[in-house]
C-alpha cells in the first residue's frame, strides 16, 4: 500500500509542458506512481500565457492562493523556482531541482525581467536554505548533488540510411541562439544542404524573428519551424535526424542532449553547464566554445557526416547513463529517508 502521499509541483501538466521541465517530470511519472500516491499541482491552462504577464509570476501568485492545500501531502517535489519559493513557507517538507548553473527566474522573456533579478537570487538563497532534498540537473555544488536527466521512452533507433536533416529542439529564446545556427546552416555547401532540411522545433519570443532571418537567408524552403511537439512525437521526430545542433550561451544538461544520444544521434554544442558530462568532443558530438567561430562549427557537422556510422553508434553507448529507472530508484530512496 502507497502511505506517502507525493505532490508534484509543475506550472502545465507533463503532457503538454515543452522543454526540459515537461519531460523531465514526464520520465520519472511511471516510476514515483509505482512508489508514492501521486498529484500533480499545476497552473489552470485559462490562466497560461497571460498577455503582458509572466507565467512564472502568475504561477507564484496561484500557488499562494492554494498555500493553504498543501498541507495534505507528506512531501513536494519542485522544478520550478517559483513553486520551490512558496512551498518553503509551508511545514511540509520540499524536494527541489535546480535547473542547471544559472537561476532561471532570471532567464525572463520580458524587458522588464532583468531589474527583478535581486528578487529572483533571494528567491534561490531561500530555497537553498530550506530545501530538505536538492539536486541539479547541471553541475555538482556545496550540498547540491547532481542528478542525470531521466529518459524513458520506447522510441526505436532508426537505420542510419534512413536519417536526414539536422535539429534544434528547443525553447526559441535568445540564450539559445538560434539564429547563429540559422547562420551556420546557410554557409554549409549547397550539397549538404540540398540532402538535410534544418528544423526548428519548439515555440518562444524569437520564432518570428527567425522565421525573418530565414527569409532573409533565402533558405524559407530548407528551415522548417515545426512549432510545439508533444515529447514522445518529439523523440521520434528527432530520432530520424542525422544530428541535433545547439549553441547555447547557458545550460545546464538539456534533455535534448539526453534524448538524442537515447536514439543514437550526434550532438553538436556548445561547452556549457553541465553538458561534458554527456558530450564528448570527437566521440558521439563535438562541443565547441560559447564563443565559436562559425567556420569551426561548420567543420564539426562536416566530420560528424565523414564518420556518421561511429558517431551515431557512439550517441547511442553514451545514453545509457540517462536511463529512467535509475534515476528514479535514487530519488525515491533519498525521498522515503527523509520521510
Amino acid at each position: 500500500m502507497k502511505t506517502i502521499k507525493l505532490g508534484i509541483i509543475n506550472s502545465s501538466p507533463f503532457t503538454t509542458s515543452y522543454g526540459g521541465v515537461g519531460p523531465f517530470i514526464k520520465n520519472l511519472d511511471p516510476f514515483l506512481r509505482d512508489a508514492f500516491e501521486v498529484t500533480y499541482i499545476t497552473l489552470p491552462s485559462h490562466l497560461h500565457d497571460l498577455k503582458f504577464f509572466p507565467r512564472r509570476l502568475t504561477f507564484l501568485l496561484y500557488l499562494l492562493f492554494k498555500i493553504k492545500s498543501f498541507k495534505k501531502y507528506d512531501v513536494l517535489l519542485s522544478h520550478v523556482p517559483e513553486g520551490s519559493y512558496i512551498i518553503s513557507f509551508t511545514k511540509t517538507p520540499l524536494v527541489h531541482i535546480f535547473h542547471g548553473n544559472f537561476n532561471a527566474m532570471t532567464q525572463s522573456r520580458f524587458w522588464y525581467g532583468k531589474y527583478f533579478k535581486p528578487i529572483f537570487d533571494s528567491f534561490e538563497k531561500r530555497i537553498l536554505k530550506k530545501a530538505k532534498l536538492k539536486y541539479t540537473v547541471g553541475t555538482e555544488r556545496a550540498d547540491v548533488p547532481k542528478i542525470l536527466n531521466p529518459v524513458y521512452h520506447s522510441i526505436s533507433v532508426k537505420s542510419l540510411e534512413t536519417r536526414s536533416g539536422f535539429i534544434f529542439a528547443g525553447r526559441l529564446e535568445k540564450i539559445k541562439n538560434i539564429d547563429k545556427i540559422l547562420k551556420i546552416y546557410s554557409q554549409l555547401d549547397k550539397e549538404i544542404v540540398r540532402d538535410n532540411l534544418l528544423y526548428i522545433a519548439g515555440a518562444g519570443t524569437q520564432e518570428t524573428i527567425l522565421k525573418q532571418l530565414a527569409i532573409e537567408l533565402n533558405l524559407s524552403d530548407n528551415i522548417i519551424f515545426t512549432g510545439e511537439i508533444s515529447n514522445n512525437e518529439m523523440i521520434e521526430f528527432v530520432s530520424k535526424k542525422r544530428i541535433s545542433l545547439m549553441a547555447s550561451s547557458q545550460e545546464g544538461l538539456p534533455m535534448a542532449i539526453a534524448e538524442s544520444l537515447s536514439v543514437g544521434i550526434p550532438v553538436i554544442t556548445t561547452n556549457t553547464g553541465d553538458i561534458p558530462r554527456a558530450i564528448k568532443d570527437n566521440y558521439n558530438g563535438h562541443l565547441l566554445p560559447i564563443e565559436f567561430d562559425f567556420n569551426d562549427y561548420i567543420d564539426k557537422i562536416k566530420n560528424i557526416l565523414t564518420n556518421y556510422e561511429l558517431f551515431a553508434s557512439n550517441a547511442l553507448k553514451s545514453s545509457e547513463i540517462f536511463r529512467a529507472e535509475n534515476v528514479a530508484n535514487k530519488l525515491i530512496h533519498d525521498i522515503q529517508s527523509v520521510i
